[in-house]
């Protein structure tokens, strides 16, 4: 899964394109989506799923073309005329299909998936188009997967206190602890390569203390809705890992975190 990202980032920046980024980040977002959507019909929740997967994608590919020419903090990711047609759609299909059961519901899941999903999985552009932002943007999947590894394998090794036994019953303080000096090992050494260099070494420890720390509470962000819907992963694409939303949980909550602080840090320029 490495292999791939970074070869087509890497293609990206040899053709001077984000083409292959932005179809692989389509992709992932709407089989992700798809996998949320079928684990909520687990506890009774019928969203509109195609409705729900095309419009998430139709925001999406309208960001990506529009961030392209105007800096991220100026361009929005809900259109308002594309978010009210995804939401008049979704009431005459529940009217006229499905009847006045369950509508709330079925609606309010319907737009949560797009916005947990989509709309989080966009600051994945917003990173693109920073200053060094393919640099950005492997240096934050790096803090949140690594991270991610380093916390499981010292943690079932170490781990003695449980960090969330509601949520998470696996996951331990120590393990937790471990994650985060991963990340922050792992910022702290890519930034000390001079050739990718990003920001200074004070600042990158920082930089992979938050942004570990948020791809933990990602993490746990997901296994709370699993817990909820009982279910123990979103999917079986990725034996031994689950599905595309278990892969990318952390990332969901650990991009944004990594952009607003690169932004309001003046780190970075968009």
């Amino acid at each position: 899964m490495f292999a791939v990202f970074f070869g087509v980032v890497i293609t990206d920046a040899l053709f001077h394109t984000d083409i292959g980024f932005g179809c692989l980040a389509a992709l992932a977002g709407a089989m992700g989506l798809r996998e949320f959507y079928a684990i909520t019909k687990k506890k009774d929740f019928s969203p509109f799923s195609i409705t729900g997967i095309g419009m998430g994608l139709w925001l999406f590919i309208t960001y990506w073309l529009s961030i392209r020419k105007h800096p991220p903090l100026g361009c929005p990711f809900f259109r308002p005329e594309i978010f009210l047609i995804f939401i008049f759609s979704l009431l005459l299909i529940q009217t006229y299909v499905r009847g006045t059961k369950d509508a709330v519901k079925n609606i309010s899941v319907t737009v949560f998936g797009v916005f947990y999903v989509f709309y989080l999985l966009s600051f994945a552009f917003a990173l693109r188009y920073l200053s060094n932002g393919a640099s950005l943007l492997i240096l934050v999947l790096l803090i949140s997967k690594f991270g991610d590894i380093g916390g499981y394998l010292l943690g079932r090794k170490y781990g003695k206190h449980k960090l969330s036994k509601i949520i998470s019953p696996n996951k331990t303080v120590e393990g937790a602890g471990f994650a985060l000096l991963s990340g922050v090992l792992i910022a702290v050494i890519f930034n000390s390569i001079p050739s990718i260099r990003v920001m200074s070494v004070p600042w990158s420890a920082l930089f992979g203390l938050v942004v570990g720390f948020a791809a933990m509470m990602g993490d746990l962000a997901e296994s709370l809705l699993k817990r909820d819907l009982q279910v123990k992963d979103s999917g079986g694409l990725l034996p031994a890992f689950g599905g595309v939303l278990d892969v990318i949980d952390c990332l969901l909550i650990s991009m944004p975190v990594a952009y607003y602080f690169l932004v309001y840090s003046n780190l970075v320029s968009s």
